[in-house]
Order: structure tokens, then sequence, then C-alpha cells
């Protein structure tokens, strides 16, 4: 049976997930623009006639990470506050296949080019990075979605993690509109 409780929203919570993502994120792009092994941005890519990405370029990896994102982690925060042990050991392990799957993926045949994974098999450091923000992003997105199933998610915490979700989901589509998410040709 579902728990009844309400999840009381922190202001604090919020503002140190927004100046925690908003410095990760900056490190990140840092990291992206002093990278001289990198093709410059929408440069074409050998043999295409795609353009070379970099993250300002990604939906999600932009408006997705700087927005959304946060709003997920915020949610996930406050559910992790009442039970914490549990809640950051399941992140811990999820996020950690998720950043693993996420490797294999691309480090595979088909994945095209961009920042994170400049040469078919090859890592940047912006993707090294990018591997522990990915997996503790959709850990805690999906630890979410358990939580408002099991009646541990509400109120405000609950509805901007929602409009998070949502607005990640809307960046998603429009990468994949985009072409971006299309395999190596």
């Amino acid at each position: 049976m579902a728990k009844e409780f309400e999840v009381e929203f922190s202001w604090t919570i919020l503002w140190c997930v927004i100046a925690g993502n908003t410095a990760y994120m900056a490190a990140m792009f840092v990291v992206q623009q002093l990278d001289e092994s990198l093709p410059p941005r929408h440069s074409l890519i050998k043999g295409t006639n795609r353009r070379f990405l970099h993250m300002q370029d990604w939906w999600t990896g932009w408006w997705g990470d700087w927005l959304a994102v946060p709003l997920i982690i915020n949610a996930f925060v406050h559910v992790a506050i009442n039970n914490m042990a549990t809640n950051l050991l399941a992140v811990a392990m999820l996020g950690t296949a998720l950043a693993g799957g996420f490797l294999w993926m691309c480090l595979g045949e088909n994945h095209e080019v961009d920042q994170g994974f400049p040469e078919p098999g090859k890592i940047s450091v912006n993707g090294i990075l990018h591997l522990p923000y990915f997996g503790l992003g959709w850990a805690s997105g999906l630890i979410c979605l358990w939580s408002i199933f099991m009646g541990e998610l509400s109120g405000p915490v609950l509805w901007l993690g929602l409009v998070g979700g949502a607005f990640y989901l809307l960046c998603a589509i429009a990468d994949l509109r985009a072409g971006h998410f299309d395999p190596r040709r």
C-alpha cells in the first residue's frame, strides 16, 4: 500500500541543486571549449554531410540539462531525505548501470561522433564528465517515477519534477526530430 505523506518543499534544496547543476554544466562546457582535440563545432563529420555537434547543439544536452534536470534532481533530493540510505544506494547502483550502458552504446559502431565521443570507440574528457551526470540524472528520474507510484512524492515537489520530466521529454523529441540520435551512416 502507498504511503500517505506530503514531501515538504524546500527552497534551500532547490537552490542548492540549481547551483550544483550549474557548476557541473559550466565545468563540462569549459572542458569542451578547452579540448583542442575536438573537431570544430558544426564542421562536417568525415565521410558524411552531417555536422559535428557540441553540447550546446543538443536540446537535451543544453536546455534539458540546464533547465529540466535540476527540477528532476530536486524531486529526487526531496524524496531521498525521507529514506536517505536506500535512495542513495539505489541511485548509485542504478546510475552506474545506466552510465555503463550509455558508455557501451556510445562506444559502439553505430554511434555518431559528437563532443563526448569524437571518434568511433573514443571518449573525450567531456564524455567522461558526462557519464556520472547522465547516470545520476536518469537514475534520479526513475527513482522519482517509482516514488510517485509508491505515493512518496506529492505537492509542489511532485509538480516541479513532472514539469522537469515533461520539458526533458520535449527536448528529447526535438533531438529526435533534428536527427541528433540517428545512427552513424
